[in-house]
């Protein structure tokens, strides 16, 4: 567990609320997982029903890439 390693005690996730949705989009391939991440969270963080699969991860990534070098977000 990396808080213990870290912190020297387990996480205390008590005022944590977990939600399991059905029908989300799922990773396809092992190399895409941090693009899952971030893209899921850009989505929730705009409010935005998650309309993204494994087939946009290409254009995905380039977008990052753009606003990484841009310092701004693409919308």
């Amino acid at each position: 567990d990396e808080h213990r390693d870290k912190k020297g005690a387990p996480f205390d996730a008590r005022g944590w609320a977990t939600e399991n949705q059905k029908d989300i989009p799922q990773q396809m391939n092992g190399s895409d997982c941090g693009m899952f991440a971030c893209t899921f969270a850009e989505f929730s963080a705009r409010g935005a029903p998650y309309t993204f699969s494994q087939a946009h991860m290409p254009y995905l990534r380039r977008k990052a890439a753009l606003e990484i070098l841009q310092a701004r977000l693409l919308l």
